[in-house]
């Protein structure tokens, strides 16, 4: 069985340097996604201090918010309340209390709720302790004691939380045969504590850079082995995200550059390329999405749709020596680039991209036509001095066509004859891993890309990792990327 682990969440207001409040709900819609798409856990465990005060005014309306990114979870997912998130009982009218004993997957799960004791430590009273005993009647299986405060050996450990009689408690778990203790609060962590088959695991808090979430493995005979994950990139790597979007996409959940720049120091960047749809700054919204611009091109943009001048003004505002701005443009069906030639000299950063085909033809026994507008429309793409193609093959999947691995080679050899990099893009878009593996056969630099259209995308870069790694590459990123 697999545990995904999020604690200490801190939602509120507040931007210490140690205590990320204000970006509490882009950390957890951050960790949701990477739980959902990169780890699949079993079950997900939240344990406590969703909140920075529960005992504020709006405590109900911000629990209801971080309640809808959690039930994004593809697992099912227990809460527990910590010592920040007020009343027991007012934190249960809006998650689902759980029960004494839960069960999942041959896995026993005991979640407890202790009392608080002075100098933020809690302690276990003897019903409880007796509840632990109980767990291992007529069951086999692994158990699992789930709490907010530290739970481990006080000897084990200099930490300055922990449950007043942990030893008491300790030495019940062992005669019960308990596998594993996980535990938050302790906004550092402390590296696990293994005595005989009992696993104490302290998570770190999901609101200190660099923004921590765990895993664990359990297997059948209870033996459990961790990790932790980080939702910040090294930035010994030094990696710029060359794709995302403004306040300005018709697409943009919640983007504002403002934020944009701060959250790329906070996520590890060296630095940022924003690169606005160009079709969105000359076309409405209509004409866009329904593709007249890419079929009747530049001449048929209207004068009073025209907002590349309040574009260009978040470049004066906003651009720096870390902070790039350019364009994502498609080129029209006859291969014209959806930019006006005044405006191309304020932007050396283009992103070329395809979002429209002429032909979306069904029919299997006409793919070939298909094929053939695909491959025109990515030529005549890459003759336009763009420093990277996005989201390669993704014009398929959005016309609901299968990948076609006929086109990998084709692709990856226009990509090399022309020197533009493959941009690696996991907005609603997966690359095909063979894809990536010819790219770094022919020696192809890499761009690496959120597409954000939401705050808590920008950076995040453990899918393009986990991509290059199943394509079988494990050297310096410094080598492939186009830095």
């Amino acid at each position: 069985m697999k545990i995904g682990l999020l604690t200490d969440i801190h939602d509120g207001d507040t931007a210490e340097r140690s205590r990320r409040c204000d970006i509490a709900t882009i950390l957890l819609d951050r960790a949701v996604r990477r739980l959902n798409e990169l780890e699949r856990p079993d079950i997900t465990l939240v344990l406590g201090d969703l909140l920075d005060d529960g005992d504020l005014p709006d405590a109900d309306e911000r629990l209801i918010a971080l309640k809808q990114i959690l039930d994004k979870l593809k697992s099912p997912y227990i809460v527990l309340p910590g010592n920040h998130d007020g009343d027991v009982d007012r934190f249960y009218q809006v998650f689902d209390r759980p029960k004494d004993m839960e069960e999942i997957g041959g896995v026993r799960l005991l979640p407890f709720i202790d009392e608080e004791q002075p100098q933020w430590c809690a302690k276990r009273v003897q019903p409880d302790i007796d509840r632990i005993k109980l767990a291992r009647k007529d069951f086999k299986g692994p158990i699992v004691s789930l709490q907010h405060v530290c739970l481990f050996p006080p000897e084990r450990a200099h930490a300055p939380f922990n449950l007043t009689n942990a030893p008491a408690v300790i030495r019940a778990m062992k005669e019960a045969g308990v596998s594993l203790s996980v535990s938050g609060h302790h906004h550092e962590g402390i590296e696990d504590i293994r005595e005989h088959n009992l696993l104490f695991v302290n998570a770190p808090a999901l609101c200190d850079s660099p923004f921590t979430y765990m895993t664990i493995q359990i297997d059948a005979q209870g033996k459990a082995e961790s990790r932790r994950h980080s939702l910040a990139m090294p930035k010994r790597l030094r990696l710029l995200d060359t794709h995302m979007h403004t306040q300005m996409a018709y697409c943009s959940e919640n983007m504002d550059v403002a934020k944009m720049v701060a959250l790329a120091d906070d996520f590890g960047l060296a630095g940022i390329c924003i690169t606005e749809h160009s079709g969105q700054l000359y076309f409405n919204r209509q004409a866009y999405w329904k593709k007249h611009c890419l079929q009747n091109g530049m001449d048929s943009a209207q004068a009073e749709d025209n907002r590349m001048a309040e574009y260009l003004t978040l470049q004066k505002t906003f651009a720096a020596d870390n902070v790039v701005f350019g364009l994502e443009a498609d080129c029209d069906f006859k291969g014209n680039l959806l930019i006006a030639p005044e405006d191309r000299k304020h932007f050396a950063h283009i992103v070329g991209a395809l979002h429209g085909l002429p032909r979306v033809l069904k029919d299997p026994e006409q793919a070939h036509l298909v094929h053939d507008d695909f491959l025109f429309m990515t030529e005549k793409t890459l003759q336009q001095n763009v420093v990277s193609l996005a989201h390669p093959f993704r014009v398929f999947r959005r016309s609901h066509l299968p990948i076609p691995e006929e086109l990998f080679l084709p692709v990856s050899k226009l990509l090399k004859q022309y020197n533009v990099a493959c941009e690696l893009n996991f907005h609603t878009n997966l690359p095909p891993v063979p894809f990536v593996k010819n790219c770094l056969d022919m020696g192809i630099k890499f761009t690496f890309a959120s597409d954000s259209h939401n705050l808590s995308e920008l950076g995040d870069f453990a899918y393009h990792i986990d991509v290059l790694q199943q394509a079988g590459f494990d050297g310096d990123l410094r080598d492939i990327l186009l830095m």
